[in-house]
């Protein structure tokens, strides 16, 4: 495990301020039920990512290094919510996602990371099904 991963995202972070606000939801729709992926900035290039699991399902969180597929970071519960604290700022710039998997549906939510003179992070919140 990398050191630049903490314990249990389009956003764009340009220079430590998140330019979509500070906190964000993923869609992913059912039918009655509050969406269950939950993003928030705690600090520069941190975030907390919530999982909410009512049914108890199996879910599992990754960190996953495009195109290779490589996992950089994993966690799996079955509780009713469950999360992890991610540091992103030392990541190297290229493709990355974020993949979120309850029972047997899953949903990534592509991010780019890309320095010039000032650090950003845009993760699309627009998931896709797998």
């Amino acid at each position: 495990m990398k050191a630049y991963l903490q314990t249990p995202i389009r956003l764009l972070m340009l220079g430590g301020i998140l330019c979509l606000g500070a906190r964000a939801k993923a869609n992913w729709p059912q039918p009655g039920e509050a969406q269950p992926v939950h993003v928030e900035q705690v600090s520069a290039g941190v975030y907390v990512v919530r999982v909410s699991n009512p049914a108890q399902q199996t879910g599992r969180l990754q960190l996953v290094r495009l195109p290779d597929g490589v996992v950089l970071y994993e966690s799996s519960s079955r509780k009713p919510a469950f999360g992890s604290k991610l540091n992103l700022q030392e990541l190297p710039n290229g493709n990355y996602a974020l993949v979120v998997q309850l029972g047997k549906e899953q949903r990534r939510y592509p991010m780019q990371i890309s320095s010039t003179e000032q650090r950003q992070i845009a993760l699309d919140l627009a998931s896709t099904l797998q």
